[in-house]
């Protein structure tokens, strides 16, 4: 089972509806998955995600990724159009990873 809310606002771009490559967006919300052998996940956006539309990838903002047993959280950033992210499990030093 899989249930969730996002909730996705334009931030950036409303004044110049012909000009789509100064769009940015916020995006908040949770999800809940519950694979088959009972065992449940959430996923909690903790600080708003920021995606502008010339970059590839969300630029700031960080998910909390919960478990029965551990939690981790991922962190887009300061803002910087780039593939970089860390990743911190369990409260540990966070460690760069690499976005595909």
């Amino acid at each position: 089972m899989h249930d969730g809310i996002k909730q996705v606002t334009q931030v950036a771009g409303n004044s110049t509806p012909r000009n789509l490559l100064d769009d940015a967006f916020s995006i908040t919300g949770t999800s809940h998955v519950t694979n088959s052998a009972g065992a449940s996940r959430d996923a909690i956006i903790e600080t708003p995600l920021h995606k502008v539309v010339v970059c590839n990838h969300i630029d700031s903002g960080t998910i909390r990724f919960q478990g029965p047993n551990h939690y981790a959280i991922l962190d887009f950033g300061n803002g910087t159009c780039d593939a970089i992210a860390t990743i911190s499990i369990d409260n540990y030093s966070p460690r760069t990873i690499t976005l595909p």
